[in-house]
């Protein structure tokens, strides 16, 4: 069975889910996940083809894609 980890990151959580593949390497995928007045958000970030030797190898590079969406896509605090 799968299990899917979270980590909170600035106002989202991140949910990354880990698996070994059929070759013996691992692959995740990242779901971002941004709690609203009404509801939760779920962002599926793109699923990518690089495998990994470890699973923590795997979940390091989810969990940085995820931090780098969340710097891409949340709004400056800053007026412009």
């Amino acid at each position: 069975m799968v299990e899917r980890k979270t980590f909170p990151a600035r106002g989202y959580t991140i949910a990354v889910a880990a698996e070994r593949m059929k070759d013996g390497k691992w692959s995740a995928v990242t779901t971002v996940q941004q709690s609203t007045p009404t509801g939760q958000r779920n962002i599926d970030l793109p699923i990518s083809d690089v495998r990994f030797d470890t699973e923590a190898e795997a979940e390091s590079f989810e969990l940085k894609r995820a931090q780098e969406w969340i710097d891409q896509n949340t709004p400056s605090s800053t007026p412009a």
